[in-house]
């Protein structure tokens, strides 16, 4: 899964949760970013993956994923999507492609995602180290109130815990991972990889958004806490 995907399934799981929005397979789909971000978080891990079994040729793995991106950038363009959405596409496959070609390493496909959820893992610890938990954050800009859910005793102690369980996805990805790498272990790192994606990804989705929707409805019932995630804008402080 990749930065984009990650962040926009976070904030669509609170804006959801946030909005009363029913709690849908279809809704958690879209929040996993779809057709389009289900198959590129999926399909271009997999197909290296059975290549690299039947091949043990890391580099040629590599170059049918490779190839396969660049045919998707070309069909958005040729749709008239933005340079932007085209390419964004392309650049997790498109590092982990160049990184894998220099080496020659199987397991060094998958090194690019170690990196992306180092990031994400030292983002979410210092937004909770430096009390503003990231799940907070976001909470305070649908409100249009930065600083007022951080006055609520139940908000901020959910998004506390809701930015400790997806910190927790991402460590638990690299305690799994990070050993298989180490050990070179490219079959079960790379199914590691799948199942830890998406279907995990979308566990802490619903999570996410169950546990913010109980915590507007709680803030419709209680008028001290009236205007935080009730969909109804507070003052900027």
């Amino acid at each position: 899964m990749c930065i984009r995907d990650s962040n926009g399934g976070i904030a669509r799981a609170v804006r959801a949760g946030a909005d009363g929005e029913e709690l849908t397979a279809q809704g958690v789909f879209a929040a996993i970013g779809g057709v389009r971000g289900l198959l590129e978080a999926i399909v271009p891990s997999l197909i290296f993956v059975v290549l690299f079994v039947i091949t043990k040729d890391a580099r040629l793995s590599a170059l049918v994923p490779g190839a396969l991106a660049l045919l998707l950038v070309l069909v958005r363009l040729v749709r008239r999507e933005t340079i932007v959405s085209a390419l964004s596409g392309m650049l997790g496959v498109g590092v982990a492609v160049i990184i894998t070609l220099i080496t020659g390493r199987g397991v060094d496909y998958f090194l690019s995602g170690f990196v992306v959820n180092i990031a994400w893992g030292l983002g979410l610890l210092i937004s909770i180290l430096v009390g503003w938990p990231a799940v907070g954050l976001l909470i305070g800009m649908l409100d249009g109130d930065m600083r007022g859910w951080r006055k609520q005793t139940r908000v901020r102690r959910t998004a506390l815990w809701l930015t400790v369980m997806w910190l927790g996805l991402f460590v638990a990805r690299l305690a799994v991972q990070l050993p298989m790498y180490l050990s070179e272990r490219v079959e079960a790192l790379g199914v590691a990889r799948i199942v830890m994606g998406v279907p995990l990804f979308a566990v802490i989705i619903v999570a996410t958004w169950f546990a913010v929707q109980r915590l507007r409805s709680s803030s419709d019932d209680s008028n001290g806490e009236k205007g935080v995630i009730s969909g109804e804008n507070t003052p900027s402080m």
